[in-house]
């Protein structure tokens, strides 16, 4: 999963001004909202290779991240690769008057490969409004050597982790239905139920749910918040995400979509989220597989 980020700005200053700007890693990366270091300058002739290492704290987490540059086209982009983190690309053009139109994407990928993904969502920093206050601190500073966005933002992580499977199922909607509301059902063998209170009208149930992760216990409780018999449920966990199981005609039979959506407060939950992810989707493609045999095993399809 790749997550970008794109800020874009206008700079009352000629384009070889904020190239070279630019050129040194540490006007930018002291550009970041807030207090940061940098260290390990080593600024090559032609631009590429050039790094820095870049020293902050994140929601109390120190964080220490080496930038090189791997493209460097005069007055025009310079591409910077994290050690561990994202890309950020900064892309500038001509504007009215004499000015600067730059551009500035960072991308980060925090899906693959699976262990280095606590990583890289902790030892980046890479929250929109961190990226909009450097974006707008450059701008502040080339023009007047000042930052306009002086302190970090205190605002939480607004990304929603989704991740979601389906699997076509020969039978009717009714069955698959009726076969897949039990919770131990569409949670799979591997998470342990208890304390299970149904109601009549589907909403409100609940039940308490145990797996662990990394050999970690963990436990949560769940209550059904949304209920359409034969369309959809959805269960909400307290530790945890928003589950949406639903059902669908198609073909004759009935799609079956699974959808999980987590809602990070922070880069640390962020890194943890994504992990489990990750670590979960073959045991969902088993599991969907499994409700597909006995959801046609009980209509006698083969």
């Amino acid at each position: 999963m790749t997550r970008t980020i794109r800020q874009s700005t206008v700079i009352k200053a000629p384009v070889d001004t904020v190239f070279r700007f630019l050129s040194d890693p540490t006007n930018w990366m002291t550009a970041f909202p807030g207090d940061s270091e940098v260290t390990d300058l080593d600024i090559k002739p032609d631009g590429v290779g050039t790094s820095a290492r870049w020293s902050a704290k994140a929601w109390g987490i120190p964080l220490h991240v080496t930038h090189e540059y791997r493209e460097v086209i005069p007055n025009k982009r310079i591409v910077s690769k994290a050690s561990i983190g994202p890309v950020i690309t900064f892309s500038l053009e001509p504007a009215d008057g004499g000015a600067t139109e730059l551009a500035v994407e960072s991308a980060l990928e925090i899906a693959v490969p699976v262990v280095r993904v606590p990583a890289q969502a902790l030892f980046t920093r890479v929250n929109e409004d961190d990226i909009k206050g450097m974006v707008a601190n450059v701008k502040s500073l080339v023009e007047g050597g000042k930052k306009a966005v002086p302190h970090a933002s205190e605002a939480t992580f607004t990304q929603t982790l989704t991740s979601s499977d389906s699997v076509s199922i020969a039978a009717p909607v009714e069955t698959v239905f009726d076969v897949v509301k039990d919770p131990r059902v569409w949670l799979g063998p591997d998470v342990q139920i208890s304390e299970l209170v149904t109601t009549p009208e589907g909403v409100g149930t609940t039940f308490h749910a145990a797996w662990k992760v990394l050999g970690i216990p963990l436990k949560t409780t769940h209550e059904y918040i949304e209920y359409v018999q034969n369309s959809h449920f959805a269960s909400k966990a307290a530790l945890g995400p928003v589950f949406r199981v639903e059902v669908t005609p198609e073909d004759g039979g009935t799609r079956l979509v699974i959808r999980s959506d987590t809602f990070p407060r922070n880069m640390a939950e962020a890194a943890v989220d994504a992990l489990i992810i990750k670590m979960s989707e073959h045991g969902q493609a088993e599991q969907l597989a499994a409700i597909k045999a006995r959801a046609e095993g009980s209509t006698g399809t083969s």
